[in-house]
């Protein structure tokens, strides 16, 4: 069973986090292809704890 401390340093994906500092350095999709039109080519999301 992980302590508290362990428990909070695997879970927060938070920027500045152990964990979320892992996370980023690693692709991640985040849309489909088909979700994006010539008209809105771009779509704001949230990640890892970030509106991007």
């Amino acid at each position: 069973m992980l302590t508290r401390e362990e428990n909070e340093m695997l879970t927060r994906v938070g920027r500045g986090t152990p964990a979320g500092e892992m996370l980023r350095r690693y692709w991640m999709p985040v849309a489909c292809a088909g979700e994006l039109t010539d008209e809105k080519p771009i779509k704001a999301f949230r990640l890892l704890g970030e509106n991007l």
